[in-house]
């Protein structure tokens, strides 16, 4: 008897649940704002959501923007102190050379990378 007491007690119970949850199911429509529209995208909230992800997208391109800028930025930084090195080593080495060649044979000439010996005869600095 008391098994078929319990069965109806939680029969009524489970049935009351369903009552309570039933008008939760579908759209509040009285709480959506002053008229009914099917589609949530005509929501105020819904724009306001749409508008701060729009914000959000546009602040992070600007700070992917900006981390991309001092990227290219140094690494550009890094490539013309390269080349700027590059060519002071050269013009180093070059200078070295003339006055290597200026010390050893005396009568140099920088333009052609010669030197004019005793005979006449022009040879080019070793």
């Amino acid at each position: 008897m008391f098994l078929k007491t319990g069965r109806t007690a939680l029969l009524l119970v489970a049935a009351a649940q369903l009552l309570v949850l039933l008008p939760y199911s579908g759209d509040a429509h009285a709480q959506r704002g002053d008229r009914y529209s099917p589609q949530w995208n005509q929501d105020y909230r819904d724009r306001e959501r749409d508008d701060w992800q729009r914000r959000e997208r546009e602040r992070e391109r600007r700070h992917d923007a900006k981390t991309t800028g001092v990227v290219v930025g140094v690494v550009g930084a890094a490539v013309v102190a390269g080349v700027i090195a590059a060519a002071a080593k050269r013009e180093r080495e070059t200078r070295e050379r003339a006055d290597y060649c200026m010390n050893r044979y005396g009568n140099y000439d920088r333009r052609a990378d010669s030197y004019r010996d005793r005979d006449g005869y022009t040879y080019p600095c070793r």
